[in-house]
């Protein structure tokens, strides 16, 4: 059976705590990164948080012009997404997939396009008119920046 030797000094237990404290708080630091992002057709500039999650939830499927909104997400497994539910959304991946078929099985809504990667998600925002996601600021090139205000 394998030891495990004891902290020895200050300095190690010191990079124990860090490294743990940046493991616990990773999926928060990762959600203040993220951005929604839409296509360049997308009039408007800011939303509050309770229009955000209508339109991720399903239950506003319009913008103000009329032109129909298309969400796009990542998969329920990436970590993104995950951060994203719980810090925009306050909800978990599994719920908000929960609504979304609900909405599709109810012929009121559509299920939002799942793509696996960022980039993927990005290149249907610019090319889709429309459209909506959210990334990590430091991929957003040419993609609209949409505002979030608390209300």
């Amino acid at each position: 059976m394998k030891r495990i030797r004891a902290l020895t000094s200050n300095s190690e237990y010191s990079a124990l705590v860090l490294s743990m404290l940046f493991l616990a708080y990773s999926p928060v630091a990762l959600a203040q990164q993220t951005v929604v992002v839409a296509n360049a057709s997308v009039d408007t500039t800011s939303l509050t948080q309770s229009e955000l999650r209508q339109i991720f939830t399903g239950h506003k499927q319009y913008w103000s012009n009329g032109e129909k909104i298309h969400v796009v997400v990542l998969e329920d497994v990436h970590t993104l997404h995950k951060a994203f539910c719980r810090e925009n959304l306050q909800m978990f991946p599994y719920q908000l997939s929960r609504l979304w078929d609900q909405l599709t099985y109810s012929g009121q809504g559509v299920t939002p396009t799942r793509v696996s990667s960022q980039e993927a998600l990005l290149k249907m925002i610019e090319s889709t008119a429309g459209t909506i996601g959210y990334a990590d600021i430091d991929k957003v090139k040419n993609e609209k920046i949409i505002k979030v205000r608390e209300q």
